[in-house]
């Protein structure tokens, strides 16, 4: 496969989690896809992968991935993005808050055969639980907050 064409199956994935595309899931997440963000123990394949992604979308609405960079190289893309939305529901113990968030992601994946076999992800979470309030004290001594782009 070429470099653009490793890169647009990656850019693809987006349509999961923006539009709730399940088709591209099955489509392009490799049966025996690894998601190396995932508690240990998950199910894979595109069924988890379209799950996750349903999730994301009942805890954020409007949930949406913003790319603003992107490259790919060989067998592996990598994508930059902004992910915004609104917390609407319990999420990882901080009940729903009604705030907006925006927060930067970096993804990997890894292309083998046409389809997604690994992705990895680089998160800003601190950044989320602070945007909703779940973090609001500053360790002492700790640089300011850079904003987020």
């Amino acid at each position: 496969m070429t470099d653009e064409e490793v890169l647009q199956i990656a850019v693809d994935m987006g349509k999961i989690f923006n539009d709730g595309d399940d088709e591209v899931a099955r489509r392009l997440v490799a049966a025996d896809f690894i998601d190396h963000e995932a508690p240990e123990g998950s199910p894979r394949g595109p069924e988890a992968y379209a799950n996750t992604a349903r999730w994301m979308r009942s805890v954020w609405e409007n949930a949406r991935w913003e790319i603003v960079d992107s490259f790919a190289k060989g067998d592996k893309a990598l994508l930059r993005l902004v992910f915004t939305g609104r917390h609407v529901t319990d999420f990882m113990g901080v009940p729903a808050t009604g705030k907006e968030v925006r927060v930067q992601h970096l993804h990997v994946y890894r292309i083998a055969d046409g389809q997604v076999a690994e992705h990895w992800a680089v998160r800003d979470d601190l950044e989320l639980f602070r945007q909703i309030g779940a973090w609001t004290k500053p360790l002492k001594g700790a640089p300011k907050p850079v904003p987020t782009v």
